[in-house]
């Protein structure tokens, strides 16, 4: 793959874009920091691909209690800049530009990143629904379908992420559900950075791709103290768009509701070894947490 960059204008903002469709920022998580390591990872992985992209974009998919995107927005307004980033508002309330000050690596020198507000609700069956573009508030607890219906009735994609073992037995008969009554744009299946390399992807994504309904990768950060800060940027798409540079978010939306076939992914999944270690870490914190 060969693609070469192509500016943005004052008006316009054009090109390849790599999309990491499931982010977070967790409690604890410098938010600069956290930007710092997916323009880095972002940079390595055009590398390997030989491409050069016009922007990176994070989209937020925070928990209930976190608000880092509320953060970078007070930097906005305030006009201060962040650990080495200046983050710019835009002319819609649900994204963001971060652009490094100083960059020290040429390639993530020229990247700004575009960052879209978004939240991840839990559902009442324990699988997860992530309102891309959407604010909220939403409420946990909801059953799958109402959580899919409030993210559309609040503007944003509505995406049913891969999680390890959460698609088996009757909470995969519940995906099964919302994505035979699923139409292409109405609803999306997520996958993450997390899932075993040379494993079978799951029986659900061939189903959303005989119906048009693409796989939205992410990287999907554990709160682990391996990858929280780290991880973001080190999975996700691409995307050949042109978008309103006063309106990314909104152009990004509407691309991605237009399409009706898989973009190409970057990055790598998980190994043997760091996939069983990152189970047993989040088992173990579980247990930890557990009344």
């Amino acid at each position: 793959m060969n693609v070469a960059r192509v500016q943005s204008t004052e008006t316009w903002l054009s090109g390849t874009f790599m999309v990491d469709a499931h982010v977070h920022c967790h409690a604890g998580v410098a938010p600069a920091r956290l930007l710092d390591h997916a323009a880095a990872n972002i940079a390595a992985a055009a590398a390997a691909l030989d491409i050069r992209p016009a922007a990176g974009w994070l989209l937020f998919t925070e928990m209930a209690g976190d608000d880092a995107f509320a953060a970078l927005e007070r930097a906005a307004a305030n006009g201060t800049t962040l650990d080495g980033w200046r983050i710019r508002r835009t002319a819609e309330p649900i994204s963001l530009i971060a652009e490094p000050i100083s960059p020290t690596d040429r390639d993530a020198a020229a990247l700004p990143l575009i960052l879209v507000a978004g939240r991840q609700i839990v559902t009442a069956e324990g699988l997860e629904v992530l309102a891309i573009g959407a604010r909220g508030p939403f409420s946990d607890g909801q059953d799958m379908t109402s959580a899919v219906a409030a993210v559309r009735a609040a503007d944003g994609l509505a995406v049913l992420p891969w999680g390890f073992g959460k698609w088996w037995g009757s909470r995969g008969a519940v995906v099964a559900n919302v994505l035979a009554h699923a139409t292409p744009g109405s609803v999306f299946l997520g996958d993450n950075g997390g899932r075993l390399q040379g494993t079978s992807p799951p029986a659900a994504f061939a189903t959303a791709a005989a119906k048009g309904i693409p796989v939205l990768p992410g990287s999907d950060p554990l709160p682990l103290a391996a990858e929280a800060e780290t991880a973001a940027g080190r999975y996700g798409f691409v995307l050949e768009a042109v978008v309103d540079a006063d309106h990314p978010a909104a152009g990004l939306l509407a691309h991605l509701e237009a399409l009706r076939e898989q973009p190409p992914s970057f990055g790598n999944r998980q190994s043997l070894l760091p996939f069983v270690s990152r189970q047993l870490a989040m088992q173990w914190r579980k247990r930890r947490r557990a009344p």
